[in-house]
């Protein structure tokens, strides 16, 4: 992988993950039921607009300001890289930190309880999991761990190791 292959990625998975309808009603209405018919349509393209207050998709890991406000999040970043002799990429360890407020957890979607972290995590994999439909972004996640974040939010994290096979 080219350096320079860094931020294309993450924009275009980016750019993906805000294509999902579902996706938006979860990460944007903070009700119980973000499913609900009455609730107000979205602008999608505003998830991941850095300076819209409806961004919700960021492409860096940590956000200098406390979120106060009960809220989710999705992060989406390499965390860490190898290089071969050549200074070419050779391994990489790419993040999906979901990020919800404790208060948000438990939704439900007019017929049935659900969680709403464990939702988001589900349609990000639908959107860019290896088994992706209609994206030609797929990557293979090597699993997922609970995170604590503080006394207010709690994450889950989707990790994919991606290995380069270019010399």
């Amino acid at each position: 992988m080219k350096l320079d292959n860094l931020s294309k990625d993450i924009v275009q998975i980016m750019v993906e993950l805000s294509k999902n309808d579902g996706l938006a009603r979860l990460l944007t209405h903070n009700v119980e039921n973000p499913f609900a018919q009455n609730l107000p349509v979205i602008d999608k393209t505003k998830l991941i607009k850095q300076d819209s207050e409806l961004c919700k998709i960021r492409p860096y890991p940590f956000d200098v300001d406390a979120v106060v406000e009960d809220n989710s999040f999705i992060r989406v970043y390499f965390n860490n890289g190898d290089f071969n002799e050549n200074e070419v990429i050779a391994e990489t360890q790419l993040h999906v930190d979901i990020i919800v407020a404790k208060s948000l957890w438990l939704i439900n979607d007019g017929t049935k309880p659900l969680i709403r972290p464990y939702e988001i995590m589900s349609r990000v994999l639908d959107m860019i999991g290896k088994r992706a439909i209609n994206s030609n972004i797929r990557y293979k996640f090597d699993g997922w761990q609970h995170l604590y974040v503080n006394t207010k939010f709690d994450a889950i994290r989707l990790y994919s190791e991606t290995f380069s096979v270019e010399a």
